[in-house]
């Protein structure tokens, strides 16, 4: 296996790995978002309550979508522009 194949499959478990751990803290994201909007705190009411609660979906979002930008980024060089 040649260094630059090596250095592009480090690349993608990193990518990977950040997903893996990105993901799994959803739970904690979420529970803050609960706390904040939820009726023992009464922090955020009206439509910064409905807005605060998109946020675990925009965390989402941001993590597959750096998941797929570092893979496409890996794969770019190599297998992609084979293909063309």
């Amino acid at each position: 296996m040649s260094a630059s194949m090596r250095s592009k499959m480090g690349q993608l478990i990193t990518a990977f790995l950040l997903c893996i751990v990105g993901l799994a803290l959803t739970p904690t994201v979420q529970e803050q978002v609960n706390a904040v909007t939820g009726s023992g705190g009464n922090n955020l009411t009206g439509a910064a309550a409905a807005i605060a609660k998109l946020i675990p979906m925009f965390w989402v979002f941001g993590i597959i979508g750096v998941t797929v930008g570092l893979v496409y980024i890996t794969l770019a060089g190599g297998i992609l522009r084979r293909r063309v």
